[in-house]
């Protein structure tokens, strides 16, 4: 198995990384590297199936820092590692393992294996010199995880159509027969996408229109609120009647809770800049959810009719002036 020297060179640079928020089944956030999301669903998938809860007040992933007591940077700084329940699983210098992991929930993330065959998680219970039960790190390289996470692997246990709250959290990207039941289910709905077990952009798009259709928040992520309207059946609802309105992410959205958006970028949040910009009489093109150029000289004309800051970058100043208009 790599060394820690040598996934810090696979994975450099340090601190630079894309990062995606994976949100596992307790509610707890994890933001790690782009490429090693599908790889944390795994881990949780084992989590949840185990009944084991990580905590939102002590469970984290990326951290620009150096690792403790030394000089070089911890792989949290390169978005492939997190630490779980770190209260109750202490980072001990005198080599003692104090955890309340279950032992075969540890042995089933172990096991978890990428599409080719390689081993994707190591534990920091099984460090010889300290034990850092909190922690797991990803050492699989970037083309070993490229080929996806092997889900025969994966210790799952199948959802309970009847408990919305057995099923896992689904967000762009993941993977897997959960999102294929997720996909047949937004079908059987009159949402036509094709059933792959992909969530990509379009499983995202289906996803936040079902949720206006039913008067959910809107924000294209798949927890229990969706998961109880999909698997109950819930009717759709007069959309004047809905509290979300369209185009918008959740009833309480904030320009400040806003990502920056520029040419390049691709999602939810897109879709939703573009619509609101059609709604203003901005033509970006389709509300296709990627910023190419015709949404970038459409957010130009826009910032130019406001007397905003003319750079193509829909930031804090931008997201406040188009959410004021709508």
């Amino acid at each position: 198995m790599r060394t820690t020297s040598q996934l810090r060179k696979i994975w450099a640079p340090a601190c630079e990384r894309t990062l995606r928020v994976v949100t596992l089944h307790s509610g707890a956030k994890l933001s790690v590297a782009t490429e090693v999301v599908e790889a944390f669903q795994a881990l949780d998938g084992v989590m949840q199936a185990s009944g084991y809860r990580p905590r939102p007040a002590d469970t984290g992933a990326f951290n620009c820092r150096q690792i403790t007591g030394g000089s070089a940077f911890s792989l949290h700084a390169y978005g492939i590692a997190a630490d779980i329940n770190w209260n109750s699983n202490p980072y001990r210098r005198d080599n003692r393992l104090v955890t309340d992991m279950p032992p075969d929930m540890v042995a089933a993330i172990k096991a978890i294996r990428t599409g080719n065959g390689a081993p994707v998680f190591r534990w920091g219970g099984d460090y010889r010199s300290v034990k850092d039960a909190m922690h797991f790190e990803v050492v699989a390289s970037r083309t070993e995880i490229a080929s996806g996470i092997d889900w025969a692997t994966v210790a799952l246990v199948p959802p309970d159509p009847t408990k919305p709250d057995s099923w896992p959290v689904l967000a762009n990207p993941s993977n897997g027969p959960s999102v294929e039941e997720l996909q047949r289910r937004l079908t059987a709905a009159g949402f036509v996408i094709e059933v792959d077990g992909e969530f990509g952009l379009l499983t995202e798009r289906a996803t936040a229109d079902y949720q206006l259709s039913r008067g959910l928040d809107v924000d294209g992520i798949v927890g229990l609120q969706s998961w109880t309207a999909l698997l109950t059946g819930q009717p759709a609802v007069d959309p004047d009647a809905s509290p979300v309105k369209l185009g918008t992410r959740s009833p309480d959205s904030h320009p400040s809770t806003r990502p920056s958006l520029q040419r390049g970028d691709t999602g939810l949040d897109v879709v939703d800049l573009q619509r609101r910009l059609i709604a203003l009489g901005f033509a970006p093109g389709e509300d296709d959810g990627v910023f190419g150029p015709l949404t970038l000289a459409a957010v130009e004309r826009y910032q130019v009719s406001r007397s905003l800051e003319l750079d193509g970058v829909v930031g804090l100043q931008t997201w406040t002036a188009l959410m004021l208009a709508s």
